[in-house]
């Protein structure tokens, strides 16, 4: 290995161990320890309930401590459903990359949504009190990261419809308000009859799915990845050949 890439090499290990870089980890270590401390606290008692040194005890440090990264309960509270609504867009997106058909993807969908927001309805609260108190919600954080999240579902609608396994009739946004108003009404049903099992939860992923696609998929021959590169290089093949026609012409 030559000498002068061999020292930049040796160069950058000392920086990424640098004591900056120690502190740096550190930091954001105590940080995520912290936002963790604060989401248990939150799912479990509501954020009413939920204190700063109770919060502070759970993560292991001095309450003044909190104060040194959030400038109260409601900063840390945001921090809390900015972590939620991240965990929940990446764990959407690798699911849905996992998914072969658009029924596989929204049934997956689905049961992620109703599943997290089971498990999670008292951050769910919080974030609803938030956006009624919020005058200006469209320019809100939490409004970027509710979009962000359900872009996934509206990718999954459009390749449907490109694929032919969905028909492209309602617009897109009253399917959105469909798809996870359903999930929301559910969960408040599956919770007041005390019936939030797998199963139980199966049965309505189900439904709506079906409700969602309808019986175009039975009409549409679902198109498979092999077909679609094929469709793609017929189009780019079709392509060159109007430019050679062209070039000839002139």
């Amino acid at each position: 290995m030559p000498v002068q890439k061999k020292s930049r090499i040796v160069k950058a290990r000392l920086r990424q161990s640098s004591p900056a870089a120690t502190r740096r980890e550190r930091v954001q270590s105590k940080e995520d320890a912290i936002i963790a401390a604060a989401h248990k606290s939150l799912v479990a008692r509501g954020f009413a309930k939920t204190t700063m040194s109770q919060i502070a005890r759970n993560a292991g440090v001095a309450e003044g401590t909190l104060y040194l990264y959030f400038s109260n309960k409601n900063a840390l509270a945001r921090a809390v459903v900015a972590a939620f609504y991240y965990r929940l867009t990446e764990t959407a997106k690798t699911g849905v990359a996992k998914c072969a058909t658009t029924r596989q993807k929204l049934e997956f969908l689905a049961r992620h949504h109703l599943e997290n927001i089971i498990g999670e309805r008292r951050l769910l609260e919080l974030i609803a009190s938030d956006v009624r108190n919020t005058q200006a919600y469209e320019g809100s954080d939490i409004y970027k990261m509710n979009r962000e999240y359900v872009a996934v579902f509206d990718d999954v609608m459009r390749d449907g419809v490109w694929r032919g396994e969905i028909e492209d009739g309602a617009a897109q946004w009253i399917k959105r308000d469909i798809f996870f108003g359903s999930l929301e009404y559910a969960m408040r049903t599956l919770l007041m009859k005390k019936r939030s099992n797998k199963k139980d939860i199966a049965a309505v992923v189900a439904e709506l799915v079906k409700l969602i696609i309808g019986g175009s998929s039975a009409r549409a021959k679902p198109v498979s990845d092999r077909d679609l590169i094929k469709a793609v290089e017929r189009v780019d093949a079709a392509a060159s050949r109007l430019e050679r026609l062209s070039a000839v012409k002139m």
